[in-house]
């Protein structure tokens, strides 16, 4: 189906750390920034007749951002408008479960009635039992963070606060049992939509193939999904559709300003936009955790090979002789992931190997002076051999919590001199202190502490990212693009992944 021109127009448990409540005002002494929630017909009043697309959100915010995205998708390939529920935004975030369960849990993820909880834990007293968990979670609207004006033009959204059936039936005016077609899901990649009848796209990880025709045929008003999350589970392999997925993930940006303003801060005194190594080293949680070292050296022999000269024994030196350890899992932890990682069978035996440019462009990139523009100083050089590198200055955005100590990152910073992170800018993240959930006094900074991070590290002339992380790959396809004025791509029309026959 052709897509319409653009129109006018849980979370937390009792073994999660507490998010205290704010107070009356920030600790950097400035007025809270609140969170503004739009009413949920402010940008669009449906009409007579109008159907609708609504999904349940879960897990963390990059895989919500996902769901939305193939949210977006099919809205806008049925010609419904998208009821689009809140980012939820907790630790640890409420896993994927089967429809009914989900829509369950959803349900009793609610602060109705602990309107007195703010108010004790201002306080300071012991928070009563049924407050236990309310400053673990909040939920946001997704137009806190992405600016909708150009989206909209293409999709007719509704903000919806409220999950269940009962508000879809009031607020849309439906009275008949079959105004709601719900497609449950019964395992956490129930089925992939294709939007090209001649695709021999496999299914991959997806169960069931559902075709696009088989979508517009349903005439209920309201077509209800479980989970929509999965890269590429809504196919796009028309060009109509590859341009409109390349549209959405341009739009879905972070614009908040105070986000914008701190991360544009932080890159000046980098030298600039294009003017550094952007890295992002996901190590904290799950399998990275398991393969927290092997990560790190792909990505470190990633920087050796582009921007040094060293030879295989200095790299080993460097490495303090322990790439063979580094190359292994940590088998300290036992982790059970929903989605599928790439197998590391052929990589964890891998020799120090190094591969550089011709000497031509390696030049370009070796000197023993800082680049001009780089206002913060860098650390003073291990020997004359990494003098020469201090042109490259890197940035790393990680979810370590002392990345300067943390003996993973040594090899990094032991070889480059200009290396930077973000508690080196700690001066410039007190607007981020502010920005809170007023009605519940729940500050947003630790979540919105990540998202700066990698803004700043996607403005950088090259990006590096943890392989298997959907925070890296939202990095890599679409802020860094976007930021140094790049294309944003997508899965290739007729191309080996998504053949059209």
């Amino acid at each position: 189906m052709a897509v319409s021109q653009p129109a006018s127009s849980a979370l937390g448990t009792t073994n999660a750390p507490i998010i205290r409540p704010s107070g009356n005002a920030s600790a950097s002494s400035g007025h809270p920034i609140p969170v503004i929630y739009p009413d949920p017909f402010a940008h669009h009043r449906p009409a007579p007749g109008e159907k609708f697309i609504a999904y349940l959100p879960h897990s963390g915010f990059h895989n919500q951002r996902i769901e939305l995205e193939n949210a977006l998708l099919l809205a806008a390939y049925l010609n419904r408008t998208l009821l689009l529920p809140p980012v939820f935004l907790g630790n640890p975030a409420m896993p994927w479960l089967r429809f009914d369960k989900m829509y369950e849990r959803l349900l009793l993820q609610t602060k109705r009635g602990l309107s007195h909880c703010p108010s004790i834990g201002a306080a300071g007293e012991p928070l009563p039992a049924e407050c236990l968990n309310y400053f673990r979670w909040t939920h946001v609207p997704w137009s806190f963070f992405y600016d909708f004006s150009v989206i909209e033009q293409y999709v007719r959204i509704v903000f919806r606060d409220d999950l269940s059936e009962e508000w879809i039936r009031e607020s849309l005016d439906l009275r008949d049992d079959k105004d709601i077609m719900y497609m449950k899901d019964m395992s956490p990649y129930e089925f992939r939509v294709y939007d090209h009848p001649n695709s021999s796209t496999p299914l991959a990880k997806f169960v069931n193939r559902i075709e696009l025709a088989s979508l517009e045929a349903i005439d209920a008003p309201v077509l209800h999904f479980g989970s929509v999350f999965g890269t590429y589970r809504v196919l796009a392999q028309t060009e109509e559709h590859a341009a409109l997925l390349k549209e959405f993930r341009s739009q879905m940006i972070f614009k908040h300003p105070v986000l914008t303003d701190t991360a544009a801060r932080v890159v000046k005194q980098l030298g600039g936009v294009d003017r550094f190594v952007g890295l992002h080293i996901r190590v904290g949680d799950g399998l990275f955790k398991v393969r927290a070292s092997i990560h790190i050296d792909d990505i470190y022999h990633k920087l050796v090979d582009a921007f040094t000269d060293l030879t295989t024994d200095q790299v080993a030196y460097y490495e303090e002789y322990r790439h063979d350890e580094d190359r292994k899992e940590n088998e300290d932890y036992e982790v059970r992931q929903l989605r599928e990682f790439s197998k590391l069978s052929e990589q964890l035996d891998k020799p120090i190997e190094v591969n550089h440019p011709p000497a031509a462009q390696l030049a370009h990139v070796l000197g023993d002076t800082p680049p001009p523009g780089l206002t913060r100083s860098c650390q003073i050089p291990r020997d004359d051999t990494t003098r020469r590198f201090q042109r490259t200055v890197i940035y790393i955005a990680t979810d370590t919590p002392s990345p300067r100590t943390n003996p993973l990152l040594r090899k990094i910073f032991a070889t480059f001199p200009c290396v930077f992170v973000l508690s080196d800018f700690n001066d410039e993240l007190e607007d981020l202190k502010n920005i809170q959930v007023v009605e519940e006094k729940v500050k947003l900074e630790s979540y919105l502490i990540p998202m700066v991070d990698a803004m700043i590290a996607a403005q950088g002339h090259t990006f590096i990212g943890t392989a298997d992380s959907t925070f890296s790959t939202y990095i890599e396809r679409q802020l860094h693009p976007v930021y140094t004025h790049r294309e944003v791509k997508v899965m290739g029309v007729g191309s080996r992944k998504t053949k059209i026959t």
